[in-house]
């Protein structure tokens, strides 16, 4: 009897210590979901101001969040804002047909001023404006066929234009990049694109961001995983996630402080990787994600990790012991 005991007890022992280790291997996460904050499932772009407020470009509107408490603006024209950028006072945002930005008013809400009117007649139709970058005094305000460079201290544009469309922008520490589908990757150079790149895995994959290194460029695509851009030598730059990661897409990608990165999927949830590649995390809705699908990734002030999905909001404390 007593040797049944000591049995029983060391096997609940054993179980408390391996559900306490599985519960240790994921990071905290708070999860936000439409019921409350109050707006849309999707959220396609975040940033953050100097008081700490988070922005979210959401499926409908510009949604702000003050830590305890939400609060959402419509978009201008009434359609989806898809890009959000926080620059010093002003919070510019990006939707169909449309760009500018919100600043805040002496009664503490924000009030909405357009750039694109300005420039209205050279608009496309249908344009979408789906991503920003800051660089400098100039913000770059990017649709899928061009690319709107605007000087905040003169309120001069220059517009770069790609017959083949453009997937998206990207923004190293020292330049801008974009890619164009067919064509590769460019670098933004006083104003006008310069070809860096048209090597045919560059011209066939979709980029989703690439990242400065000491030697060159990274580069992450959507399904055939990372590549370093050295001496215009393109090369596989391999990781622990590389099989699970070549068998989905890839939506976004960034770098966070520490060096490690955070690579957001579709339908397959989040993966933090280290520097070196090796997979530190892989968080799903199995184990405490709204959603599978990662629209967009944001490292805050505090370095949580914010993930804007496809049914609501996630913030993950990466530092929690």
């Amino acid at each position: 009897m007593q040797i049944n005991k000591l049995s029983i007890y060391f096997t609940y022992a054993l179980l408390l210590n391996f559900l306490w280790s599985y519960s240790q291997e994921l990071p905290p996460i708070i999860k936000y979901t439409k019921a409350n904050y109050e707006a849309g499932n999707q959220n396609w772009m975040i940033s953050q101001d100097k008081n700490q407020y988070i922005y979210f470009a959401n499926h409908e509107g510009l949604l702000e969040f003050n830590a305890s408490s939400w609060l959402l603006y419509p978009s201008p024209n009434e359609t989806i804002i898809r890009s959000v950028k926080v620059v010093n006072d002003k919070i510019y945002t990006g939707c169909y047909m449309e760009f500018g930005f919100w600043k805040r008013q002496d009664d503490g809400k924000l009030k909405y001023n357009s750039l694109s009117k300005t420039i209205k007649s050279k608009l496309l139709n249908d344009e979408i404006f789906w991503n920003i970058i800051n660089y400098d005094q100039w913000v770059i305000f990017q649709s899928l066929n061009r690319i709107y460079i605007y000087d905040s201290q003169t309120g001069f544009f220059k517009i770069i234009a790609s017959k083949r469309g453009i997937t998206k922008s990207y923004r190293t520490n020292n330049s801008i990049y974009f890619q164009s589908l067919n064509e590769g990757l460019y670098e933004i150079e006083s104003g006008k694109s310069k070809l860096i790149s048209d090597s045919e895995i560059l011209k066939k994959n979709r980029i989703v961001n690439v990242f400065s290194i000491d030697e060159g460029l990274l580069i992450d695509t959507e399904f055939n995983g990372f590549y370093t851009l050295i001496n215009n030598v393109l090369s596989k730059f391999s990781t622990d996630a590389d099989s699970e990661l070549e068998s989905t897409s890839v939506y976004s990608c960034i770098r966070l402080s520490g060096g490690s990165f955070a690579i957001g999927t579709v339908s397959n949830g989040v993966f933090i990787l280290t520097k070196e590649g090796k997979v530190k995390y892989h968080i799903t809705q199995i184990n405490g994600l709204t959603n599978n699908t990662a629209l967009s990734l944001f490292e805050d002030f505090d370095k949580n990790l914010w993930v804007g999905s496809d049914n609501g909001i996630n913030c993950l404390n990466l530092l929690s012991p």
